[in-house]
């Protein structure tokens, strides 16, 4: 209490030191502590359900059917294992219409059977969630997102109704905030109506036995598989039945760059903790007196260490206070920005600066304490208190000096980290935004207009393919007619919006061949600046009675034709009911991701092959502004069926730009966590440079009286500054060798050692070093050699 006390009247005699210290801790506690709550939420927190850690996936693939899920009649046979499972629960995802009470929008539905909130033991916070005999009825429990949207958090909405794609469901409960399975897009569960033979592909969600493990179920699944191969071997070829913990369904890219967030806001730690340490240390070196009295007296090496570890502790305990007020920002800020990503990162909603965070901050702050009174310590152990009280001032200043280069050095070290990292994500992020996409994506407009959920279309209106096709061309006559049009289209599945079409045909040589599948409108190749490199597009004659025809890209050209035309031949595979002649070949261009290299694209016909109308987007290529006629475009499409839902209105540049959220976002923190480690280098060797200088003020006197001149002391100083810099430099760059095969999983056609990125980040911390040591170094030459002599 007495070390306390006496830390406490120090820090009040002396603010500026008290409040440096502080700030900077306070940025490093802060940004910290805003990230593991974040990570925390995200891939550590248990699952909010009961019994989390028994909580599986069940998925199914196979060679016919690529798809990940099961049929009925896969789970049928094994869903009552009772010696595996307490409850398997199958559910499938859907996207609906929602109609009435305000403008026509989609949700995302979860079709489950009735006890899968019963198994999650989760409980609605107004009414309540579906028990076992809703399983038939039309009811619904909604999210608390899709209340207050759609029904401005009126208390009373249990009860209403809810008209999800023609149909109307009773709203029974409303979820709380937190509550986002299986996933956070989510916004109502209904129950989910399935029959032995139905041919519709579910997920499955199951409960192991009390002492099963995960690789026991899996082990027993995979014997099924193999039996129900035998039964069927042409319907099951290559099954392969999956059981995967709950927790491990996160997506590993998510993972990530989580994980490389929380690495790079911990480098900013420990530059701030050498920072607190370097001031703590000029500190120490100055009381060297006064620790040799207390020696005198008395006090041994460990009573003097408490002295010292209860001022780090009280200074890093000040400088977590501060931080969790900036976390409470910068947590606020961060949260925002991720969810405006087009992303779907799960348990968002649970981040927030609980208890778990607090035990972080305590831990953080009882770490920064020990980091910051270790140079202190170090110092104290080599000094020679006989000297002190003799001499009357401090000793060993060389030994002060070398522990000054190091917490230099240090901080090089973690800034080169951050710096190198900013810099090769940026490159990467220009590299993709140069990359050429096989598309032109400027002056495009896109919307989604679909007439149908998941698994089905509508049913009042286009429940067949005729009336998709009628309502489809009438829209495009509309829609073409408005001035500033160039060209109008219709494609199911729009390049790098996440979602993929995926047909199975079988190749010339009998093997198996996946094709990304789009169904197109005449003017899709016009609209989207895709060029054609052989052949025509297709036209209004290509209907729905004429001779089936196909364009496909350069790739599957390739892989098919090996160079020869392939113009006029048709698709391998198909009978004569079925033959589709190909009209022609396009250039590859993006499908799925950025990233991933172009694969066999077929093209076909919409008024041919219109599938995955629940996905249909219209594809608008204006003369100006695209978002200039987003409205006009809303009030024809709405004069056709005002019950139209019309989503995500945006350029092909957002479309771009969404696409690439993760190399954005990464090159954002890395550039974000470099500026500040900057800041906080460039403050630690100002302040290391100016004590150190001042403890050289005598050295400085004789070299001056001896004839060096001003440029040879300002040498000199910058030399102090320069050697650990460049030492640091040094160790970086080896630890960043050593990281980059890790980093390079979030590159762009880029590698963790790229020489420009390294080159880069030196040359900005040598100017940095130098902006920063260059007024101490100044003011030393400045000096009056009696006047140095005197001082020293």
């Amino acid at each position: 209490m007495t070390d306390l006390l006496w830390t406490l009247r120090w820090l009040r005699k002396n603010p500026l030191f008290t409040a440096g210290v502080t700030a900077i801790l306070a940025l490093g506690i802060g940004a910290n502590t805003a990230i593991f709550s974040i990570v925390d939420a995200v891939l550590i927190r248990r699952l909010p359900y009961t019994a989390a850690d028994r909580l599986v996936r069940i998925q199914a693939v196979s060679a016919r059917n690529p798809t990940i899920g099961i049929t009925a009649q896969e789970y049928f046979p094994w869903r009552l294992r009772t010696d595996l499972f307490e409850k398997t629960v199958p559910f499938v995802k859907d996207i609906l219409t929602v109609t009435g009470g305000g403008e026509p929008d989609q949700v995302a539905v979860l079709r489950a059977s009735a006890d899968l909130l019963p198994l999650l033991g989760a409980r609605a916070q107004l009414g309540r969630a579906l028990v076992e005999s809703d399983d038939g009825a039309n009811v619904a429990v909604i999210s608390d997102r899709l209340w207050r949207r759609r029904f401005r958090g009126d208390p009373g909405v249990v009860g209403r109704s809810l008209t999800l794609s023609d149909e109307i469901f009773l709203v029974v409960g409303v979820m709380p905030p937190q509550f986002d399975f299986p996933e956070s897009t989510i916004e109502v569960w209904v129950p989910l109506r399935l029959a032995p033979t139905a041919t519709a592909r579910v997920q499955v969600a199951a409960r192991l036995k009390q002492g099963r493990t995960p690789l026991q179920a899996q082990s027993a699944m995979e014997s099924i598989a193999r039996q129900m191969e035998k039964d069927d071997p042409q319907k099951n070829a290559g099954l392969k039945i999956e059981v995967l913990p709950w927790r491990d369904t996160l997506q590993r890219q998510y993972e990530l760059t989580l994980i490389f967030v929380l690495i790079a806001v911990g480098l900013v730690l420990l530059i701030a903790c050498a920072d607190a340490g370097g001031l703590l240390l000029s500190r120490a070196v100055q009381r060297q007196k006064e620790m040799a009295i207390r020696a005198s007296l008395g006090a041994g090496f460990w009573r003097v260490v408490r002295q010292l570890l209860t001022e780090s502790l009280t200074i890093a305990a000040l400088g977590s206070i501060a931080g969790l007020a900036a976390a409470h920002f910068i947590l606020k800020y961060l949260t925002s920005r991720i969810a405006a990503l087009p992303i779907v990162l799960p348990h968002l909603q649970r981040v927030a600066l609980d208890g778990r965070v607090l035990i972080f901050t305590v831990a953080l702050c009882l770490l920064i304490a020990c980091l910051c009174t270790i140079a202190p310590v170090v110092m104290l152990r080599r000094t020679d208190f006989q000297s002190v009280l003799r001499g009357g001032g401090a000793s060993d200043r060389t030994g002060s000096r070398r522990l000054f280069s190091f917490l230099i050095a240090a901080e090089a070290a973690f800034a080169f980290l951050l710096l190198a990292g900013s810099g090769l994500t940026i490159r990467s992020l220009i590299r993709l935004q140069q990359a050429d996409h096989g598309f032109k994506p400027d002056h495009v407009l896109t919307m989604r207009v679909p007439v149908g959920s998941l698994t089905q279309p509508r049913p009042s209106k286009y429940d067949n393919r005729t009336r998709q096709i009628a309502y489809y061309h009438e829209l495009m006559q509309r829609l073409e007619r408005i001035p500033g049009i160039g060209a109008i289209a219709v494609v199911n599945n729009l390049p790098l919006s996440g979602v993929n079409t995926t047909t199975v045909s079988k190749g010339f040589d009998g093997e198996t061949v996946l094709n990304s599948t789009r169904t197109i409108s005449p003017q899709y190749f016009a609209a989207m600046g895709i060029p054609m490199l052989a052949g025509r597009t297709f036209t209004d004659a290509d209907h729905e009675t004429a001779p089936r025809v196909a364009i496909i890209n350069e790739f599957l050209s390739r892989q098919l034709f090996h160079g020869r035309d392939p113009i006029g031949h048709t698709l391998p595979g198909e009978g004569a009911q079925t033959r589709t002649e190909i009209v022609g070949v396009v250039r590859d261009s993006a499908q799925m991701s950025y990233d991933q290299p172009a694969k066999a694209e077929i093209y076909l016909p919409y008024t041919q092959y219109i599938f995955g109308a629940f996905m249909s987007t219209v594809v608008v290529r204006t003369a100006g502004d695209p978002l200039s006629v987003a409205g006009i475009l809303q009030k024809e499409i709405w004069t056709i069926d005002p019950n139209q839902p019309i989503l995500k209105i945006e350029t092909m540049d957002d479309v771009v730009a969404d696409s690439i959220w993760r190399p954005r976002f990464s090159a954002w923190v890395f550039s974000v966590l470099g500026l500040l480690a900057l800041l906080l280098t460039a403050t630690g060797i100002y302040a290391v440079i100016s004590y150190t200088t001042t403890l050289r003020v005598r050295e400085v006197g004789i070299r001056m009286a001896l004839g060096a001149n001003p440029g040879d002391i300002v040498t000199l100083v910058l030399r102090g500054a320069f050697v650990p810099l460049g030492l640091g430099l040094a160790v970086g760059a080896v630890a960043a060798l050593a990281a980059s095969r890790a980093l390079s999983s979030i590159l762009y056609e880029s590698r963790g050692s790229d020489p420009g990125a390294y080159a880069g980040a030196a040359a900005v911390m040598i100017a940095i070093a130098a902006l920063a040591a260059i007024r101490p170094a100044w003011k030393a030459a400045g000096l009056d050699p009696m006047t140095a002599l005197r001082l020293g």
